[in-house]
């Protein structure tokens, strides 16, 4: 073992290659952390000493791989860092999935780190890790052990699983991740992978994993939602893999368009766009028409990002084929005439349309149904963005009221986020009526957030919990 006094070198040759002060590593840790929902505040100082020889807790040897990854254009891990223990096996590191494992394997891997609340372990959010192979041939499947147990599994097991899927898409959909994410884990982890590893026939398997790389979609976009990206990330991916063991083209590409919508969130737009792209040559030709809608509409919002004008044809195909369908609801890619919009919306601010986007953005409140809460509530502060953009302070501030009587009502980090940024847009505006009263209503509404957010904790840690079975 190496003392914790020895110069750390590996780090140092990396930071003269990369041509970084200590300083600016510290700066690049700090934002993808921030990235990923993690708050971290390193200085100069912090790398000094990391310099000298001590070692940070995780995720930070993972951070400081991916800040050097991306600026360097080639892999870089947390060993080689120097700053994990020597001689530690890559796959010991905290987080590291199984090298070889199947799409169950790596489900109960990360429902243990979640159930541990080991999120921060899982490390940085990965650009690397985005290059997923295209639809593999059926060949390349790989077998699931079987657990031993003599369980039979069959489409009554299958039908249930569906059934609950359905359930927790509503209450995400309505109340934001916050209700939904924990009870979701623990059916995945006490329930279904269980039955993933039991004897069952051929067809009840593929159908049995199907709906497992729907419920494991569903979770990653909790995930997502709460601002937890390197845990979305690593369901997002297990999810495809899990469609790719049932041979599920539909699912994969599903999963392939949620880790588009993550990277484009987070700025990534060329890791983004190609992620669409391969979605749609996956499987535009396989799904029901509102799903090659909401894979193609999609493929426009990123097409867009990068200037490529042919998003517009993306966007006017989308449109027919939501047209042509009879039913845009299902629990995983439901997709319909509000959700459209949005995506026009989007399309139109990347391109500076910002008029073109509050038209398409009411359009999308128009026609969003109105159990679909957490969705108003985004929409309707983008709205008020884009007014405030054009101009028109007091519609503005109409629309963030109308998002704030939707707030209270949902627990999303996303809106979360909005909350924040209705704080920082209009706080220049103060000294007008319209505006100190909204920001005046926010912070009230923050405050009553956080006070029933504090009451919550507090309450289920004096409730004793039940850990799943893994």
């Amino acid at each position: 073992m190496r003392s914790a006094r020895t110069p750390n070198q590996a780090l140092r040759r990396l930071l003269e290659q990369a041509g970084w002060s200590g300083a600016r590593l510290a700066r690049e840790v700090n934002a993808l952390g921030a990235e990923q929902g993690t708050a971290l505040h390193y200085d100069r100082t912090a790398v000094a000493h990391w310099l000298l020889g001590s070692r940070p807790r995780p995720p930070v040897p993972a951070l400081v791989a991916e800040a050097l990854s991306r600026h360097l254009g080639s892999p870089v891990r947390p060993q080689d860092t120097g700053l994990t223990a020597r001689g530690q096996d890559p796959g010991d590191l905290p987080g590291t999935p199984p090298a070889e494992g199947s799409g169950v394997d790596h489900l109960d891997h990360l429902l243990h780190l979640t159930d541990r609340r080991g999120v921060a372990l899982l490390g940085a959010y990965s650009l690397g890790a985005l290059t997923v192979p295209h639809w593999p041939p059926a060949s390349a499947k790989r077998t699931v052990p079987r657990s031993g147990t003599g369980m039979a599994v069959g489409m009554a097991h299958v039908g249930s699983a569906r059934e609950l899927l359905a359930v927790l898409a509503r209450g995400d959909a309505a109340f934001g991740a916050g209700p939904i994410r924990q009870p979701l884990r623990q059916y995945l982890a006490a329930t279904l992978l269980p039955w993933l590893r039991a004897d069952m026939k051929p067809a009840v398997r593929r159908q049995l994993f199907t709906v497992a790389a729907q419920l494991t979609y569903l979770c990653a976009f909790t995930c997502f939602d709460s601002n937890r990206h390197a845990l979305a990330q690593r369901f997002y991916l297990t999810s495809a893999e899990l469609a790719r063991e049932a041979g599920d083209r539909i699912g994969y590409a599903l999963a392939l368009r949620g880790l588009s919508v993550q990277a484009h969130a987070l700025g990534h737009h060329p890791d983004a766009h190609r992620l669409a792209e391969q979605a749609v040559q996956v499987g535009v030709r396989h799904t029901p028409p509102h799903q090659q809608a909401f894979l193609l509409g999609q493929l426009a919002v990123t097409g867009a990002a990068l200037g490529d004008r042919g998003h517009s044809r993306h966007l006017a195909l989308a449109e027919r084929h939501l047209e042509a369908s009879s039913n845009g609801t299902s629990p995983v890619g439901s997709f319909h005439s509000g959700s459209l919009a949005l995506q026009h919306a989007a399309a139109a601010r990347s391109q500076g349309r910002h008029q073109d986007a509050v038209e398409a953005l009411g359009r999308s409140l128009r026609h969003r149904p109105a159990d679909e809460r957490r969705s108003r509530a985004i929409c309707l502060a983008e709205l008020a963005q884009a007014q405030l953009t054009i101009g028109h302070l007091d519609q503005a501030c109409q629309t963030w009221h109308a998002f704030l009587d939707v707030y209270p009502h949902i627990s999303s980090g996303r809106a979360d986020d909005r909350l924040r940024v209705l704080t920082a847009r209009v706080r220049p505006y103060a000294t007008n009526q319209a505006a100190a009263l909204l920001l005046g209503r926010a912070r009230e509404v923050r405050r009553k957030s956080r006070a029933a957010g504090v009451s919550q904790e507090t309450s289920r840690s004096r409730t004793p919990g039940t850990r799943p079975p893994r």
